[in-house]
């Protein structure tokens, strides 16, 4: 951090930060309050495990203004990002959608979809960035806590048929305060009525911040955990290869399964911190929509 200027430049920073932190939660939170006046359920578009690596199936049409989605599974995959462990992780998940404008999600938050035609969808979100802890695993000892944060997001999608095009950029307030922008390809093949096959690609690129939170190694923890001094910089941090199937059970019961594996690219593969480049994952869920 850099010394301050002046006393009064020091002592405005922390009104500063809390600004970052929380006038997009403050702005979500309106756009929910003008939304749907005097209702304090949130809305979703479409569901998202807590792994955004899940593919899941979409919701159902809304039977009028709500959609619900309930459900839970479980997912294998590294114990971080790097890591060549494996934990496995309890995936319980809500979705709302409210006439397919207003929505809520475990993996992008509170959102809105400004533009939403049949092809072209836009929109802004909310949601809670991931951090690390060093008692994650052995390897991390040393590295001290990324802690969690808002992360704010704004998105869009292109369908040509089967085939969709999407873009995501997600930016932390707090915790790494870094950038990610996400490009995506994705297919959806129907095998059936009932069962429905989904693949896609994607490459995430990140800014300074997040490399060097996440894949760097300080001078400080470099002397308490023993990796040697890594400065990571800004670059395609991964890239992200999925596959899914989904059964619809019966009109409001579906299961989902999904294999998916990234690779690190760049100044994340070469980290002190990275123990493996390939980082696989599976997936169950099941989950009813009403």
């Amino acid at each position: 951090m850099q010394a301050s200027l002046s006393t009064a430049a020091s002592s405005s920073r922390p009104n500063i930060r809390w600004a970052r932190t929380w006038a997009p939660l403050a702005l979500a939170g309106a756009c929910l309050v003008l939304a749907a006046p005097g209702m304090r359920a949130e809305a979703q578009d479409g569901l998202i495990l807590p792994q955004e690596d899940a593919p899941v199936p979409e919701a159902a049409s809304p039977r009028g203004d709500w959609t619900f989605v309930l459900g839970g599974g479980v997912r294998v995959g590294p114990s971080y990002e790097g890591s060549d462990k494996f934990s496995v992780s309890p995936l319980p998940f809500v979705a709302i959608n409210w006439r397919d404008r207003v929505f809520l999600d475990m993996g992008r938050g509170v959102g809105v979809n400004v533009v939403r035609t049949d092809a072209l969808r836009l929109g802004v979100s909310v949601g809670l960035a991931p951090g690390r802890n060093e008692d994650d695993e052995d390897h991390l000892k040393g590295m001290g806590d990324i802690d969690m944060a808002a992360r704010g997001h704004v998105f869009g999608s292109y369908s040509f048929g089967m085939l969709q095009i999407g873009l995501d950029v997600a930016k932390d307030f707090g915790g790494s305060e870094g950038l990610q922008v996400s490009p995506e390809m994705s297919v959806k093949v129907p095998l059936s009525e009932t069962w429905t096959l989904s693949s896609g690609i994607s490459a995430t690129w990140a800014n300074d911040d997040y490399m060097q939170s996440f894949f760097g190694v300080s001078p400080s923890q470099s002397r308490k955990s023993g990796l040697e001094r890594y400065d990571a910089g800004a670059g395609f941090k991964s890239v992200d290869f999925k596959l899914g199937l989904n059964w619809a059970i019966s009109e409001s019961w579906f299961a989902t399964a999904n294999v998916g594996v990234g690779v690190l690219l760049g100044d994340a593969a070469d980290s002190p911190v990275t123990e493996s480049r390939v980082q696989p994952s599976v997936g169950l869920a099941v989950g009813y929509r009403f």
